[in-house]
């Protein structure tokens, strides 16, 4: 498990395509931070069931063992191809309390590869949340570090390296990822309040692995408001980053635009709870209104800046592109719905949806278009024909969902346009006013 695998990465390489064709962007932050030669665990926050790991994985170049719920490894075939992707399993309370031993055993493999200058990654939560909200972090990391640096007398140089995985959203397709890899904590600085009192050590370690994640990370500590402030993110975040420069990247200057507003939002909260009250009392009318109407923010949002030109000059884009859409539908509709409409009503977690919806993808995916390519191949004959539509067909895919999302657009903005014109006008006008709200109470 300690060697560098041939098959891993040829896996990696797939679920690394995949996790490419499945995202409107990923974003890649601090990867200069991740030393070299040195022992590494990766310290993370959790919100997203499996992408979240494979949001490392697919991020950095390094071979991590990870350390996974040990409910996921109960049958043999699952244990033995989660062995090949390295992976083991760690033991909860949940799991049972004959089986919390097991985790020394467990623990021990993980500092012979440390020892081995090899990486580890694992989530200081131990569950993952669903939410802008990291939950109290356990001390598996803690202990793993400091007893490898004290087997070792400290001269090991492990260093934990925190992570901030952070979505545009969890569960839809063709969303937005930032990963951002912090500046490492040198845990041989630990070495003299570990002699003095090794509990309270790791104690402190968690901590400090906590604080470190936090600025990587947009965090709602709200748990009265927590809806509210999300809300206020999505409806304000995008004005309130025209308002700021942070990065020249659109994407890191609305993340960090974000992480100011929701700290601003925090400051109100706390030194003018009345002005905070009625921003909050006019977003739960907004969004209580648009319920009422059956429509979406985003909808509004785009009916406020929609012009019958613009809709002239989409509309007839739309009919130019139509024919690039159908080709790429055609071979990718079935396996993109399948199990969004069939299986995913199975899914009790909604931060397993996205879960489900890849892995689901990483198989149905090739066998449709293997299939799609044995009905060319049966039409033309042409192997050349066959082969070269096969590499074409999941770009296709990934061009005709935008082209989805497009003419879904021009869409919601016909149907806004003639739903109720002075309805619109009102419920723009209310989002106008919310979001001048927020800026001026928290400029």
């Amino acid at each position: 498990m300690n060697n560098w695998s041939v098959g891993y990465e040829a896996i990696r390489t797939y679920v690394r395509f995949a996790f490419w064709l499945s995202h409107k962007r990923v974003v890649v932050t601090g990867r200069n931070n991740i030393p070299n030669g040195k022992p590494i665990i990766f310290a993370a926050n959790h919100q997203n069931a499996l992408m979240d790991p494979l949001a490392i994985s697919c991020t950095n170049s390094l071979q991590s063992l990870w350390l996974a719920r040990a409910d996921i490894f109960k049958s043999k075939a699952a244990r033995s191809f989660l062995k090949y992707i390295k992976m083991l399993p760690v033991y909860r309370i949940r799991d049972g309390k004959d089986n919390l031993s097991n985790n020394e055993q467990i623990f021990g493999q993980v500092i012979q590869l440390l020892e081995d200058k090899q990486s580890v990654a694992l989530f200081p939560e131990a569950a993952h949340s669903g939410k802008r909200q990291m939950l109290p972090h356990r001390k598996a990391i803690p202990r793993i570090a400091l007893d490898a640096e004290a087997k070792n007398n400290f001269a090991l140089g492990l260093q934990i390296v925190p992570v901030g995985i952070n979505y545009s959203h969890y569960w839809q397709f063709s969303r937005t990822l930032i990963v951002h890899y912090g500046e490492p904590i040198e845990v041989d600085r630990y070495k003299n309040a570990w002699n003095e009192n090794p509990q309270k050590a790791m104690l402190s370690l968690r901590d400090e692995i906590h604080d470190k994640i936090i600025p990587l990370t947009i965090q709602i500590n709200s748990q009265t408001f927590y809806q509210e402030y999300e809300d206020l993110r999505q409806l304000a975040g995008e004005t309130y980053s025209k308002t700021k420069h942070f990065d020249k990247d659109n994407t890191l200057n609305r993340f960090y635009a974000e992480q100011e507003l929701i700290a601003r939002i925090e400051l109100l909260e706390n030194t003018q709870p009345e002005q905070f009250g009625r921003i909050i009392d006019e977003t739960r009318k907004y969004f209580q209104k648009i319920k009422e109407n059956h429509l979406t923010d985003e909808q509004i949002g785009k009916a406020g800046k929609a012009k019958w030109a613009r809709l002239f000059v989409q509309i007839t884009a739309g009919i130019i592109t139509l024919p690039v859409f159908v080709l790429g539908f055609v071979f990718n509709a079935i396996p993109f719905f399948i199990p969004r409409e069939i299986f995913l009503k199975k899914v009790k977690d909604t931060a397993f949806m996205s879960t489900f919806n890849f892995v689901a993808g990483l198989v149905l995916f090739p066998v449709f278009y293997l299939i799609g390519v044995s009905l060319i191949f049966a039409l033309t004959g042409s192997s050349v024909i066959s082969i070269v539509s096969f590499i074409l067909m999941p770009f296709a895919g990934k061009l005709a969902f935008s082209l989805l999302q497009f003419y879904k657009n021009i869409l919601k903005c016909l149907i806004t346009k003639g739903f109720n014109n002075n309805q619109i006008k009102q419920l723009t006008q209310q989002r106008d006013e919310v979001i001048r709200s927020v800026l001026k109470a928290t400029s």
